[in-house]
């Protein structure tokens, strides 16, 4: 589970809330314990926030540069992120962990911006606390059940399949007359 929420942020294609939601059915099964769960999700998405803030903090803007593009960040992003920490603070940093996306890519320009280390572990986990919590929760309710979510989930694969090439080449083609 910290593995998985470690590839999550770092790679972003696991989404957090099924790794979350796996650990809550694990829970009920008593693979885990649901505080166990809840933890090690905890500490996976802290020590990944982590590792993008310091990504962020050490590479700078010419990290940016070089690699925003696959983060989907330009340098322009971080003027707007740097009026924004300076306006909300770490707040941006507390609310952020609760939105997809968001939750793991907000913690670069945070870095970038050279941000309070302390201040960002302390809001970071403070904000991920709702978002842990509601996704282990959510998995160890589900249960017995999860196979019956899974049967319907087996309808959406083809449209969701068929979105993500849409977008993929909508991204390639951008990418191709720039």
């Amino acid at each position: 589970m910290f593995l998985g929420m470690v590839l999550e942020a770092v790679i972003i294609v696991i989404p957090s809330e099924l790794i979350l939601a796996t650990g809550g059915i694990l829970a009920y099964h008593g693979i885990f314990s649901f505080w166990g769960a809840f933890m090690i999700g905890l500490l996976g998405s802290i020590f990944c926030a982590i590792l993008l803030y310091f990504m962020g903090y050490y590479g700078g803007e010419k990290f940016i540069e070089k690699y925003g593009k696959y983060f989907f960040m330009k340098k322009d992003d971080l003027l707007k992120t740097d009026s924004w920490f300076y306006k909300y603070g770490m707040l941006s940093a507390l609310i952020g962990r609760n939105f997809p996306i968001i939750r793991t890519l907000i913690s670069i320009p945070i870095g970038v911006t050279r941000q309070s280390f302390l201040k960002f572990v302390l809001y970071t986990t403070l904000g991920s606390i709702p978002w842990t919590f509601a996704f282990v929760s959510f998995g160890y309710l589900l249960g017995e059940n999860w196979i019956v979510v899974n049967s319907y989930i087996e309808y959406l694969k083809i449209p969701i399949w068929i979105l993500l090439s849409y977008l993929f080449l909508k991204f390639i083609i951008k990418k191709i007359h720039q």
